[in-house]
């Protein structure tokens, strides 16, 4: 289970557990996926603080994120003096604008199917989730592992997944399909249902990064056709309305 100390009942401190950090040991080379956002700014400076070494942060360039995050990343490089690995995008032979236009004009076709509503945007496909299983063996060592910040209070296919280490009693998973270990320090991250876990964990991750002064910001896309599906999800001056005209 995650190391948290109690108050009330509910956790007032957020600390990756020991028994994660001794599956993690039995690597030489360890990395961790970083976004800028709170979840992986967190596992990083967790880490920083735990005395670790030599690790390598894997940032997923897609050239879309926000400058904050940006900015988080540079400030984490700065703290920990941990390598920066940039990670391109496997894009198919297709341009980013190609991308972004074929998701863009897809929104009217998600909104007839809100319940598969992210089979319609290649973008999310593409940029963040192809697997690219020829770029893994090229750039990174042997016997190493991935740290990966994914919460079971982020969706439903999260839950299920950790929920799935959780019964085998390890925070590891091999990945056949990216040929990689991948490990998952916040695997227990679920108090009740969803929606109240994320509220209540949000503050305690919050603590850490004002801590190191870092952005409170949730990483993401600068422009996405999720957040003009569910126009509750856009920000202030969102651009996402923006290239939604122009690509639509």
């Amino acid at each position: 289970m995650i190391n948290i100390k109690l108050g009330k009942n509910l956790p007032v401190q957020i600390s990756l557990p020991e028994q994660f950090f001794n599956e993690i040991n039995k690597f030489e080379s360890i990395y961790i996926e970083v976004s800028g956002g709170y979840h992986s700014s967190y596992t990083v400076l967790s880490l920083f603080e735990k005395g670790f070494k030599n690790i390598g942060l894997i940032h997923n360039d897609t050239k879309l994120q926000y400058k904050a995050c940006s900015a988080n990343i540079q400030k984490l490089v700065e703290i920990s003096d941990y390598s920066l690995i940039f990670k391109p995008p496997n894009l198919k032979k297709k341009t980013m604008n190609v991308i972004m236009k074929e998701s863009f004009r897809n929104i009217p076709k998600a909104k007839k199917n809100l319940k598969n509503y992210r089979d319609y945007f290649t973008c999310c496909k593409i940029l963040k989730q192809t697997r690219n299983y020829k770029w893994n063996n090229e750039f990174l060592l042997d016997n190493s592992i991935v740290i990966s910040s994914l919460c079971p209070f982020e969706s439903l296919n999260r839950q299920m997944r950790l929920f799935e280490l959780k019964k085998k009693d390890t925070y590891i998973r091999f990945h056949k399909n990216q040929n990689i270990f991948k490990g998952y320090p916040y695997r227990d991250l679920l108090i009740g249902n969803r929606r109240f876990s994320r509220n209540y964990f949000q503050p305690l991750f919050e603590v850490k990064l004002k801590k190191y002064g870092l952005n409170l910001k949730h990483s993401g896309c600068k422009m996405c056709p999720i957040r003009v599906l569910f126009p509750d999800m856009l920000t202030e001056n969102d651009c996402s309305i923006k290239y939604y005209k122009i690509f639509y």
